[in-house]
């Protein structure tokens, strides 16, 4: 009797340590992915038209996301 309640007593804390384990694991992994998230959207709002190639039979156009006015174009060029 008394080692059945040392075992039981042992497994709860072997389940207890790989719960706890895990759940370390998988916070640390989605608040990684959050801060990569929030680096990406912290990034350029707008390509740069420079980065573009010349190609005659297009126009390169760069689109400001919320204002149009500063939308960019180079003519005769593509991404």
């Amino acid at each position: 009797m008394k080692k059945t309640i040392i075992l039981s007593i042992a497994f709860v804390c072997i389940a207890l340590g790989i719960s706890l384990s895990s759940y370390l694991a998988m916070r640390e992994n989605i608040s990684s992915m959050a801060i990569a998230n929030a680096e990406a959207l912290t990034g350029v709002e707008q390509p740069d038209v420079a980065d573009c190639i010349s190609d005659p039979d297009f126009n390169c156009e760069a689109l400001h996301p919320t204002d149009p006015s500063k939308d960019k174009l180079r003519l005769r060029a593509r991404w």
